[in-house]
C-alpha cells in the first residue's frame, strides 16, 4: 500500500507542474480523433480510432477500432469493436471492448466486459462485481481484488490478492498473502502459490483440485523480486528523471531536442553506442587506473556514472513520449515538452511493475538512452546536424 501512494503522489505533483487547459472533441464522424493536451474530453459517436494524451483524459461514447489512451488520470467509457490500450497513473475502465485489452498504470479499476484477451498491471487493481473478463486474463500488481466474472485460465500475481468472484474455469493466484471471500465460485482447477498459507473462506466454492505451495516454485515472483524494481528504486529514479528532464527543457532546450531526434532517427545507431558506452566506460576505468597518474581520472568516471545513467534514462523518457504522443514531430512549446516529460515518467513507473519483462524494458530504456545521448554529444561537438525524423 505503501508503494500505492507513493506513486499516486507523484502523479498528483507532476499534474500539477504541467499547464491546465480543457481540450473537448465532439464528433460522430467516422474518423480518426487524435488529441493531446492537459485536460482532454472526448465525447465520441461513432469515431474509426481515438489516439489520446494528456494529465487527465477522459473518452465517452463508441468507436470502430483501437483506442490509445496514456495520462495521469484516465477515465474510460467507451463501448469500442476493436482494442484498447492505456497507460497512466489511474485508469478506470467502463463500457464494453470487444477486442483485446491491454492497460499498465499505478492504480486500475475495471468495470467493464472485456471480448478477447487482458493483459493487465499496476500497483493496485480491482476488478468490480460488474466485470466480465475473457479467458487468458493476466493481472500483475501489489494489490489486486477481484469481485467480477472471468472465463478460463485466470492468473493472479500480486503481493496480496483477495478473490471474491467467479471464474468459470481454472484460476493460478501467486502471491505473498491470498484470501478467498464467501462469494467466491471457481469452477475449475486452483493452483495458489503464496509465502503464507491461503486464507480460504468454508463459504467459497472451488469445483476442481485445490492446490497450495510455496512461492519457492514460482519464477515469476522470483525472478520480479532479483529486478531494479523494488524498494523505492523507481520512486528514486523517476523523480531524478522528471528534475533532470526539467532542468534540460527550461536550460538547455536545443540538446533535448537534438537528443529526441537522434533517438527517433537513429534508433539502431543509439542502442550499439548504448552498448559501447555501458560496457566501454567500465574497461576505460580499469585501464586509467592500473596507473598512478591514472586514478584520480578512474574515480572522477566512476562518480560521473550515476549522472550518465540517470541522463541516458531521461532522454529515452523524452523521446519515446514524443514518439507516442508526437506522431507528426511537430515542434513543442516548453509546457507541452514537459508535459510529455510527465507523462514518460509515469510510463516508467508504470514498466517497472510488470513481472519478468519489466527489467529487461528498463535495461534496453538505458542503452537507448545512453547512445542517443552519445550521438547528440558528439554531433554537437562536430557541429554537424542530425536528421529529422520523418
Amino acid at each position: 500500500m505503501r508503494r500505492r501512494k507513493l506513486i499516486l503522489i507523484i502523479s498528483t505533483v507532476l499534474i500539477i507542474l504541467t499547464a491546465s487547459f480543457t481540450i473537448v472533441l465532439d464528433t460522430d464522424d467516422e474518423q480518426d480523433i487524435k488529441a493531446a493536451g492537459a485536460k482532454i474530453r472526448i465525447i465520441s459517436e461513432n469515431a474509426t480510432n481515438i489516439y489520446a494524451a494528456g494529465a487527465r483524459v477522459t473518452i465517452e461514447g463508441k468507436a470502430k477500432q483501437d483506442i490509445w489512451v496514456a495520462g495521469a488520470l484516465l477515465d474510460i467509457d467507451i463501448e469500442t469493436a476493436g482494442d484498447l490500450h492505456a497507460a497512466g497513473s489511474r485508469i478506470i475502465v467502463k463500457g464494453k471492448v470487444a477486442g483485446k485489452a491491454r492497460l499498465a498504470g499505478a492504480d486500475l479499476k475495471i468495470d467493464a466486459e472485456i471480448g478477447e484477451i487482458l493483459n493487465a498491471a499496476a500497483a493496485s487493481i480491482e476488478i468490480s462485481e460488474n466485470a466480465k473478463l475473457p479467458a487468458n486474463t493476466s493481472l500483475a500488481g501489489a494489490l489486486i481484488e477481484f469481485h467480477g466474472a472471468a472465463k478460463d485460465n485466470l492468473s493472479l500475481y500480486a503481493d496480496e490478492v483477495v478473490f471474491s468472484g467467479q471464474a468459470s474455469g481454472a484460476v493460478t493466484i501467486e502471491g505473498r498473502n491470498v484470501r478467498l471471500d464467501d462469494t467466491a465460485r471457481i469452477e475449475g482447477n486452483l493452483i495458489i502459490r503464496s509465502s503464507e498459507e491461503a486464507i480460504i473462506s468454508p463459504n467459497a466454492a472451488v469445483i476442481g483440485e485445490v492446490t497450495q505451495t510455496g512461492l519457492e516454485n514460482s519464477e515469476v515472483f522470483k525472478k520480479h523480486e532479483d529486478g531494479p524494481s523494488g524498494r523505492g528504486f523507481f520512486l528514486i529514479l523517476s523523480t531524478s528523471i522528471f528534475l533532470l528532464g526539467l532542468i534540460l527543457v527550461v536550460f538547455t532546450r536545443s540538446f533535448v531536442e537534438q537528443g529526441i531526434t537522434t533517438l527517433r532517427a537513429q534508433p539502431g545507431r543509439s542502442i550499439l553506442l548504448g552498448l559501447a558506452v555501458l560496457f566501454g566506460i567500465p574497461l576505460f576505468v580499469i585501464a586509467t587506473m592500473v596507473t598512478i597518474i591514472g586514478i584520480p581520472i578512474g574515480v572522477a568516471t566512476l562518480l560521473l556514472l550515476p549522472f550518465l545513467f540517470i541522463l541516458g534514462f531521461t532522454i529515452t523518457t523524452l523521446g519515446v513520449s514524443d514518439w507516442l504522443l508526437n506522431r507528426s514531430n511537430k515542434s513543442k512549446k516548453t509546457g507541452q515538452r514537459l508535459l510529455l516529460l510527465a507523462v514518460g515518467v509515469v510510463l516508467l513507473i508504470i514498466i517497472g511493475f510488470i513481472p519478468l519483462i519489466g527489467s529487461l524494458l528498463i535495461f534496453l530504456a538505458l542503452l537507448f538512452g545512453l547512445g542517443a545521448a552519445a550521438v547528440t554529444i558528439g554531433q554537437r561537438l562536430s557541429n554537424k546536424p542530425i536528421e529529422a525524423f520523418s
